[in-house]
């Protein structure tokens, strides 16, 4: 049998990006955001729990009232399209499988289904473990697969990106050795998914703390005491820091000029839905694209840190 790296005639010529590959992954990535969308609105209008079994909702693919009950509507439609894009990232795998020579590239798209099967499961678990199934007082269990649920979503999307890229001619260019821009990279990613997990858990267990005065201090001393109070703090202070480290990155290394526009052009929206989060408390729309703004941070930081960390090897 063949291996793809044998498979010589299915591949790009040496040192070129394989135009199928590369628009799948991106299509795929631009189906991703959909899903993405879907379940944070779920979130946000808290109807996750609209159906209580999984996978199929109420017993069906086609449950009634989902095209005219809004709950039905955001939870079904996000796992129809969560379905979509398990195929396409199936279709991802067996594409590289066939078509990808670098190893690592390959082993990327193996990785992101995985990441894609347990997404899934993550999900079924936050259903079938909630109280409204199993009983008992408190939801610990369906809390914390949906936290798990909200933050491998993140992870998955910034893998897609990093896979997208990695079939650009920015990845195949020769890298010099940047020791400055990778230490800045990596401490931009670390701090920005830390921010996420706050957030996670801030969604999942409705801890968020809404103030109304237009002081300014209130919008990074948010009101309340408690837990709720500190994971809010966490977020909020937590933006500002990462922020600073996004920026810093941006600005550092020979490319800065290239992921300067869009990190500081993701960073100002994602900081801006934030304010506006806060101010307008019952708005689902805005906190759904607060979290898809920030997914699309992630992920281009993501790529971004992959770029300046990728083998100097054209083929790497």
């Amino acid at each position: 049998m063949q291996t793809s790296a044998d498979q010589t005639s299915f591949t790009a010529a040496p040192g070129q990006p394989d135009a199928g590959l590369k628009w799948l992954c991106f299509a795929t990535l631009g189906w991703a955001v959909l899903v993405l969308q879907a379940g944070g609105f779920t979130t946000s209008i808290q109807a996750g729990m609209a159906f209580l079994d999984w996978p199929l909702s109420n017993g069906s693919v086609n449950p009634a009232g989902w095209l005219t009950e809004i709950d039905k509507f955001a939870e079904h439609s996000h796992r129809l399209a969560a379905t979509g894009l398990g195929l396409l990232c199936i279709a991802i795998a067996i594409g590289h499988y066939r078509r990808e020579p670098r190893r690592g590239v390959r082993l990327a798209a193996y990785a992101l289904v995985g990441l894609v099967i347990l997404q899934g499961g993550l999900g079924g678990l936050r259903v079938l473990l909630d109280n409204l199934n199993i009983g008992g007082d408190g939801n610990l269990k369906a809390v914390s697969f949906a936290i798990a649920h909200a933050i491998n979503a993140q992870l998955t999307l910034a893998l897609l990106a990093i896979i997208a890229a990695s079939h650009t001619r920015a990845w195949r260019q020769a890298n010099t050795d940047q020791p400055r821009e990778r230490l800045a990279a990596k401490i931009a990613v670390g701090v920005v998914f830390c921010v996420i997990i706050f957030g996670a858990v801030m969604r999942q267990n409705r801890f968020t703390s809404w103030v109304s005065t237009p002081n300014l201090s209130d919008l990074f001393l948010p009101a309340g005491d408690g837990l709720p109070w500190l994971i809010n703090l966490l977020h909020r202070t937590g933006a500002l820091l990462a922020g600073l480290t996004v920026l810093i990155f941006a600005a550092t290394g020979e490319r800065r000029a290239r992921r300067w526009v869009p990190l500081a052009l993701l960073l100002g929206a994602q900081i801006s839905l934030g304010v506006l989060s806060i101010r307008l408390p019952l708005n689902p729309h805005v906190r759904t694209i607060h979290l898809v703004v920030g997914a699309a941070l992630f992920s281009t930081l993501c790529a971004q840190a992959a770029l300046v960390h990728r083998a100097r090897s054209a083929q790497a």
